[in-house]
C-alpha cells in the first residue's frame, strides 16, 4: 500500500500519460477519436495530476499520510 501513497508513483504515472498521449496524439491519431482510448488517457492523467496536487497541499498543511505514517 505504500507505492500508492507515494507520490513518485503518481509522477510517474501522470509521466506515463502525458508520454501516451503525445504517441497517441502524434503517430496514431486515429486513436484519439476512439473513445475508450481518449477516456484511458484523459482519467490516468487526470487522477495522476489529482493525486500530485494533492500530496503537496497535504504536505504544506502537515497533513500528508506519506509523511505522517511512514517508519
Amino acid at each position: 500500500m505504500e507505492i500508492v501513497t507515494n507520490p513518485l508513483f503518481w509522477l510517474a504515472l501522470l509521466g506515463l500519460g502525458v508520454i501516451l498521449l503525445a504517441f497517441v496524439a502524434l503517430k496514431k491519431k486515429a486513436l484519439l477519436n476512439n473513445v475508450y482510448v481518449a477516456v484511458t488517457i484523459s482519467l490516468l492523467i487526470a487522477v495522476a495530476y489529482f493525486h500530485i496536487v494533492d500530496h503537496y497541499m497535504m504536505d504544506m498543511q502537515g497533513l500528508d499520510y506519506w509523511y505522517l505514517f511512514r517508519k
